[in-house]
């Protein structure tokens, strides 16, 4: 299984992806709230095997880790709470639907900017945390989105290609 530092090094690959993703396809915005759902996956994952030495083959193996009070790799809610909105996020992206309403529906739930914008929020947060608890560095990654020209990020920043 991978270790901390692969892990981080694949959540490294999935930025500057999204970074591409970003400038060559702009409005690939389910593409790109796809893969930050997946950067955070992979930091989830470092943390997992930096704290407690342990492997997940599973989202949800993976979030009960995260979660479970007796578990070495738990995380502060409001962090798991944005990981839990980043993943509803992804399958909105995926599939189309909307977890909000559990109702079946024949309607197609796309992806649009203000997705992105709360994908990366939420990554952003993410980041921030992991980065502090594990002292690791991510790069700064140029992101054109008119949703984001306001906010300011740690790890994301408006820049119009």
């Amino acid at each position: 299984m991978a270790d901390f530092q692969a892990h981080i090094n694949q959540a490294k690959k999935n930025l500057a992806i999204l970074a591409v993703l970003n400038k060559e396809i702009n409005t690939a915005w389910d593409w790109q709230v796809t893969t930050a759902y997946y950067t955070a996956v992979h930091i989830m994952n470092a943390h997992i095997a930096k704290v407690a030495n342990l492997h997940y083959s599973t989202h949800d193996k993976l979030k009960n880790a995260l979660y479970k009070p007796t578990s070495p790799a738990k995380i502060d809610t409001g962090i798991y709470i944005d990981y839990g909105i980043l993943e509803n996020l992804s399958r909105r992206a995926r599939y189309l639907c909307n977890d909000v309403n559990a109702v079946s529906s024949n309607t197609a739930h796309l992806t649009f900017d203000v997705h992105l914008k709360r994908s990366l929020q939420k990554l952003d947060s993410i980041m921030t945390y992991m980065s502090k608890k594990h002292s690791i560095e991510f790069p700064l990654t140029e992101i054109d989105c008119i949703e984001i020209k306001s906010i300011s990020f740690r790890y994301f920043k408006y820049a119009k290609h």
